[in-house]
């Protein structure tokens, strides 16, 4: 019985030095969605402007019908990335394809989301194209384009824009797209974001992606790819999103700790309805730009 207490030590000294010398395994952590902040514009104003751009998008760009196969395939897609957003930060996402050939894509305040046939075609499978709607989506969760500006700015840019068409001079409404980062032109309404933006937007859209069971990795490797191959002047989408640094190493650094999940892999719908899509006649900026001149 007298040796019990120096056996207790002693093993208790041999356990410590065992941790100490054990390597130390980086923590496993699940990743969460960061609270996104107060614009000055309320949630019922955001969706009111964005709703009144989206009218005007529509006036202007060749958008498919609800009922094309395209759109109902981007619409299911995109329900399955919201509803990895917890409701309080969520938004009526609405999702619509434009037949327009350029790869590019964007979402205005309150949800509306466009994304051109052009990067339908281009993603190599299904998870790079959630991973740019999840991209888009993500601008719109953390508000950035509402942080860019105040009601008032907003109003007047919708002013100009009722009187305005794509690549025709609207005046002071110009000026204050610019403020905002919006801007109109041979390719239509576009979104200048910053590379702190851009950085925010990838870091959601990563974790929108792995809840949704896609690889964020995905995301990476379509602006990775688009950046190799843009030799001469580059997509619309790179344009509208500069690269906030070495993407493709920061969103590794930001999935290295996350839990291990089975990813899903290309999907039969996405197969079939990127072939569909090479087969639909779809516009150069240029040639839209010319139609909503022309009325």
């Amino acid at each position: 019985m007298s040796y019990t207490p120096v056996r207790t030590r002693t093993m208790s000294l041999a356990l410590t030095l065992l941790l100490l010398a054990s390597p130390a395994y980086p923590q496993i952590s699940t990743p969460e969605f960061p609270n996104p902040g107060n614009p000055h514009l309320s949630r019922d104003d955001q969706r009111a402007l964005g709703l009144q751009a989206a009218g005007q998008v529509y006036k202007q760009m060749p958008v498919l019908p609800d009922n094309s196969p395209e759109t109902q395939y981007i619409r299911q897609l995109g329900q399955k990335l919201v509803a990895t957003i917890p409701p309080q930060y969520s938004w009526p996402f609405d999702f619509h394809v434009v037949a327009q050939k350029e790869i590019n894509a964007f979402a205005l305040p309150g949800g509306p989301m466009f994304i051109n046939i052009g990067t339908i075609t281009v993603a190599a499978n299904e998870a790079e194209l959630a991973g740019v709607m999840a991209h888009e989506m993500s601008h719109v969760y953390m508000q950035h384009s509402a942080k860019q500006a105040d009601k008032a700015q907003w109003t007047g840019l919708l002013a100009g824009l009722a009187s305005g068409v794509a690549g025709a001079t609207l005046g002071g409404a110009v000026g204050q797209a610019a403020q905002m980062g919006i801007q109109f032109g041979a390719q239509g309404l576009t979104l200048k974001y910053s590379r702190t933006d851009e950085a925010q937007a990838d870091a959601v859209g990563a974790v929108i992606l792995y809840k949704a069971r896609y690889n964020p990795q995905a995301l990476a490797d379509f602006f990775q790819t688009l950046e190799s191959q843009s030799a001469g002047a580059p997509p619309q989408l790179l344009s509208d999103h500069p690269n906030p640094g070495n993407r493709q190493q920061a969103i590794e650094n930001e999935i290295r700790n996350w839990p291990p999940e089975q990813y899903a892999s290309d999907s039969a719908a996405f197969v079939k309805i990127k072939q569909q899509a090479t087969g639909v006649k779809a516009y150069t900026a240029e040639e839209i730009a010319a139609g909503a001149k022309s009325g």
